[in-house]
């Protein structure tokens, strides 16, 4: 039987490195298997005599067998393995696709890169992407100071690879660091073989949400990181003040330590994460509350020490009241010191509207859907831990309220905000004495294959029968680019034959800015009105278009020319044009 679980946590390793067309067919093969074998069980245990159920529990067939459980950490090294290598596999596949097909445009990726290699470079957090100045602080778009985790990559990885490189890693690293924490759990609580640690395993190494944010392209995987290193130091401290050792003092601190910096680099991650955070410990701090002043029933204030009667209470209060302080600087001094008016942006932004088209969950009944779904893919446990059920319930109503379509349909990377708390709540209902039975593990699995099965996008596809662009007219691209690079490079136009003494500034379209040397800097067309500020940088500026290549939908042609068109005061010289791409330089004025 541990065999069989094995097989099933290698699932998404195979997916990875497979056709397209094997994905769905695979996954509801592997589901409906799952469903025979819980009715199966279900009916041989009805079945069973009093006698055989006890016979049968006894020995805990195959579970108790010891080579199996000798075989385990080899199983799980092996199945870890194979999901590093078949990640990696994909994440290049994937990578060279989204390059091949134009589709880094410099809204997110570009934009989150500059960002990064401002950092890199001890410039700070300086945008030029998400600021209506010219190079305005990022943080005032999102307080999200945790991200430099990302800069050594961007930094060192050429050819604006970096980002793509950080992601897929800290995707591989989130994944291995909960399967191993599950796998510690299991081994000091478990003498024998546990139900729960295989449903754990197979849902780690299957888990769609967690994919959904790793191959976004956006620092929020590291919400998934931080998240495991604050909850992984929060349980170690809370055991510690239910064990009572000469030696806890001395360790206690050194833990709590600890504690206290992972909580400051997962609330770094972004600003909303400490609300998230505050919304998930609320059922836990009410039920605890209730256990302190109606269970002890407590006969004076002194009673209510957290420190000294109640220390698991006390740590509460502390992450608590720690996470309500970094948001009011968050939202509110950091805002005034800054001199901007961005204190309720993540309310305004959950609350914006957007064309209808962009909007697929249109009732309650959808959206309760996709909350029972979440719960499938933590793997079921979270409806035996109440606390835990009702604090990631209370996050989903952010989602569920919220008029921003992705987020209110937990797509793409905006499922940073659940994943890390149903993640931590398996690893609880791991360490919990919650029973669970063989015929409802096969059920959850059939779930959850069956909810992966129905996922075109798990995992993306490396081709695509879609189209983005015109195949000719990018084909004439792809040529255009080399030369159109060679002459940024080396700026060896005859115009101007002085050495570069800084890197050109490049104000390009939407999707050709990844393909752009990164020995220049490149700024979106938008920014070309502000122009004579930007480039006084450098007496280099050109402007790189293919007004043929876009997509009319997202960026009609005229948008692009009606840009451009705003620097013709400005004197600027096309200084070469290939079969789509055109070269137009700044001349310098007296």
């Amino acid at each position: 039987m541990v065999y069989l679980f094995f097989l099933s946590s290698l699932v998404t390793s195979f997916l990875f490195v497979s056709p397209k067309n094997f994905h769905a067919p695979l996954q509801k093969g592997v589901s409906l298997f799952f469903f025979a074998l819980c009715m199966y069980q279900f009916c041989k245990k009805k079945n069973e005599t009093p006698s055989s159920h006890q016979n049968r529990y006894s020995n805990l067939i195959p579970f108790s067998i010891q080579n199996q459980k000798k075989i385990l950490p080899y199983l799980v090294g092996i199945s870890c393995f194979c999901f590093l290598l078949a990640s990696t596999v994909h994440a290049y596949q994937l990578t060279d696709y989204f390059v091949g097909s134009f589709l880094f445009h410099d809204a997110d990726y570009i934009g989150i890169s500059d960002i990064l290699i401002s950092v890199w470079e001890g410039k700070g957090f300086e945008s030029h992407y998400y600021s209506e100045s010219i190079n305005g602080s990022y943080l005032s778009h999102h307080f999200a100071p945790g991200m430099i985790f990302l800069s050594p990559f961007v930094g060192l990885v050429p050819n604006r690879y970096g980002l793509a490189v950080a992601v897929f890693f800290f995707y591989q690293l989130a994944t291995m660091l909960w399967i191993y924490w599950a796998y510690r759990s299991h081994e000091r609580n478990d003498s024998n073989l546990s139900f729960k640690f295989l449903v754990l395993w197979v849902v780690f190494t299957n888990q769609l949400y967690l994919y959904r944010i790793g191959s976004s392209y956006h620092f929020e995987i590291l919400v998934v990181v931080s998240g495991f290193f604050f909850f992984f130091f929060w349980e170690k401290c809370r055991s510690l003040v239910i064990r009572e050792t000469k030696q806890k003092s001395q360790t206690y601190i050194f833990t709590l330590s600890f504690l206290l910096l992972s909580l400051l680099f997962f609330l770094s991650q972004k600003e909303d994460v400490g609300i998230y955070l505050l919304l998930f410990l609320l059922p836990r701090s009410l039920y605890e509350t209730y256990h302190l002043l109606v269970v002890k029933q407590f006969r004076s204030w002194k009673d209510l020490s957290p420190f000294q009667k109640h220390p698991s209470y006390g740590l509460l209060i502390v992450v608590v009241c720690t996470s309500i302080v970094y948001l009011v600087y968050v939202f509110f001094l950091y805002p005034y010191s800054n001199g901007s008016n961005s204190a309720f942006v993540w309310s305004k932004i959950l609350r914006q509207d957007y064309h209808p088209f962009f909007k697929q969950v249109t009732s309650v009944t959808q959206s309760l859907q996709i909350f029972i779904e979440l719960l499938v893919s933590g793997g079921l446990g979270i409806l035996q831990m109440l606390p835990e059920f009702f604090g990631i319930g209370l996050v989903y109503l952010t989602h569920f309220f919220s008029s921003r379509p992705w987020h209110h349909e937990v797509y793409s990377y905006y499922s940073y905000s659940l994943v890390p708390f149903l993640l931590y709540s398996g690893i609880l209902w791991l360490r919990s004495k919650k029973e669970i039975s063989l015929p409802i593990v096969c059920l959850i699995l059939s779930c959850l294959f069956w909810k992966n099965a129905l996922d075109q996008h798990f995992p993306l596809g490396i081709k695509s029968k879609n189209q983005w662009f015109d195949q000719t007219i990018q084909s004439e691209v792809v040529e255009d680019l080399p030369r159109a690079n060679e002459i940024l490079i080396s700026d060896s136009h005859p115009i101007h034959s002085q050495s570069l003494k800084q890197n050109p500034i490049v104000f390009s379209q939407y999707n050709l800015s990844f393909l752009i040397t990164d020995k220049t800097k490149v700024y979106p067309l938008e920014k070309i009105e502000k122009q004579n500020e930007i480039c006084r940088e450098t007496n280099i500026c050109y402007v790189v278009i293919a007004p043929q290549f876009t997509d009319e939908k997202l960026w009609p042609k005229k948008r692009i020319l009606d840009l451009f068109s705003t620097s013709k005061p400005q004197p600027y010289q096309k200084i070469w044009q290939g079969k789509q791409i055109e070269v137009w330089k700044r001349m310098e004025t007296n």
